[in-house]
């Protein structure tokens, strides 16, 4: 993998300095320490060998050869490593992680610790335990572990690594299967508690799982089984890893500071892309989807990548957060996150170009009746894309408003999302939208007015096009 400016920076060499992108001037000098602990991270692998292969399992042993490339100290692997919680599917991801890592050592002979969880898809947790196959992980759970991966399961445990405590706390086994996520405070708190005990002041304290901390991140929401204080305390040390959430890690809010720090790892198999239909394919392939992370702490701080695991191509700025870590210096809160972003603008005398589009109707491809006719048809919308100047922040959809041009009543409103997951420097010049004939009234002049949105909500002012009708001309 060829790592460039636009992802990781090879060898020793300080990992992660900032990239210069459009709209985004280079913020930090690039570190020539090494970090007291390098980890790769990486996500929802899903190995199957069903329709959700795929490149599972290439994009995985990618990803892991670029972390080994890197010379990292350990990998977390955040859940769903296998897609179906099969013995085969297990099997097949320690093939990819011992090709990668022979007796767990890296290119240079020194070790390199697994870090594994697991998720909802290796248990299975859709069937209780006792109704699962002689094929399933979860009934012979503690023995497959040692015979994969070589050490005991826990449903909790606790590693240092080079000083820094690092936690985990495995999908448990439950009866019911009506608890989405699997999770015993009891398990979790001993091995919590002696982490923070062992831990340097100021140092973080690694927490890993696969399901996000409630109410924290984007797209993490609220779960029955209790808030992010009442699972983890608020020790600001903590620093919880997770995936699970199959979302792009283009998107700033997938960080969250507050009592304490929340990340996501990224997924290497399919993204659930707005409006968030499952699995709904990305813009240009679901190539981009493949995203990872790594996180490096020096002595003075916390240093986030995230990178494509299939392109290597950087997925944004460098996360930094500084230690000791305190909730008085927490740079990503949501409140500080939404003070950096900025409105989107688009450039000086934009307008909307309104044509008809009749689509495949034009050329009788739908039987003639009234509803079919106006099919794929409607009115095709040409602007220049609108742009936000701020580093970590870009467009994130387009809202698009038709309204009558006698009185101005709104007649329909879409919406459209942008390839943000790709990063901003994929971000397109120009945009072509048809708004189907099936939202407006025959021969009624329209007017449609277009407005950029950010991650954060802010919307920008309206770009207009002239009043157009649209008539059927079949």
């Amino acid at each position: 993998m060829n790592f460039s400016r636009r992802s990781f920076l090879g060898g020793s060499a300080a990992l992660f300095g900032s990239v210069a992108t459009a709209g985004a001037a280079a913020a930090y000098a690039r570190r020539t320490d090494r970090p007291r602990l390098k980890m790769g991270v990486i996500s929802d692998t899903h190995i199957g060998t069903g329709w959700m292969m795929g490149i599972n399992s290439p994009a995985t042993e990618k990803a892991l050869r670029a972390f080994r490339d890197e010379n990292v100290d350990a990998v977390a692997v955040l859940g769903d490593f296998t897609n179906g919680g099969t013995v085969e599917q297990l099997r097949e991801f320690a093939r990819c992680w011992y090709a990668v890592f022979p007796e767990d050592r890296g290119r240079d002979g020194r070790h390199v610790e697994k870090l594994i969880v697991t998720g909802n898809h290796d248990i299975a947790c859709w069937k209780p335990v006792a109704k699962q196959g002689d094929d399933a992980i979860a009934p012979r759970i503690a023995e497959l572990w040692r015979e994969f991966f070589h050490e005991d399961y826990a449903p909790a445990w606790r590693k240092e690594i080079n000083g820094i405590q690092v936690t985990g706390n495995n999908w448990g086994l439950y009866e019911k299967t009506d608890i989405k996520d699997a999770h015993r405070r009891e398990d979790v708190e001993p091995v919590l508690k002696e982490a923070f005990a062992k831990a340097r002041p100021g140092d973080p304290v690694f927490h890993l799982r696969h399901g996000p901390p409630p109410n924290t991140t984007a797209y993490s929401g609220s779960h029955p089984y209790g808030s992010a204080a009442e699972l983890f305390g608020e020790d600001e040390r903590l620093f919880v890893l997770f995936g699970h959430i199959h979302k792009p890690s283009t998107d700033p809010r997938t960080i969250w500071q507050g009592s304490y720090t929340a990340l996501y790892g990224g997924v290497i198999t399919w993204t659930e892309f707005p409006p968030y239909c499952w699995p709904k394919p990305l813009p240009a392939g679901g190539v981009y989807a493949k995203s990872m992370c790594m996180v490096s702490v020096y002595g003075d701080e916390i240093v986030v990548s995230r990178t494509s695991a299939w392109t290597g191509e950087s997925l944004g700025d460098d996360w930094r957060i500084p230690l000791p870590l305190s909730r008085d210096t927490f740079p990503y809160t949501p409140e500080k996150q939404a003070a950096r972003a900025a409105t989107p603008t688009f450039p000086s005398g934009a307008a909307v170009v309104a044509n008809m589009g009749m689509g495949e109707n034009a050329f009788g491809r739908i039987l003639p009746n009234r509803k079919s006719i106006q099919g794929k048809g409607g009115i095709v919308l040409t602007f220049p894309a609108a742009t936000v100047q701020a580093s970590d922040d870009m467009v994130m959809r387009y809202n698009v408003e038709a309204v009558r041009a006698d009185s101005g009543e709104k007649v329909a409103d879409m919406c459209f999302y942008t390839d943000f997951h790709r990063g901003r420097s994929y971000q397109q010049s120009r945009y072509e939208f048809l708004f189907p004939a099936e939202k407006l009234p025959e021969d009624v002049p329209c007017r449609f007015a277009v407005r950029a949105e950010d991650f954060f909500g802010n919307v920008s002012a309206p770009i207009v096009s002239e009043a157009i009708a649209f008539r059927n001309y079949i």
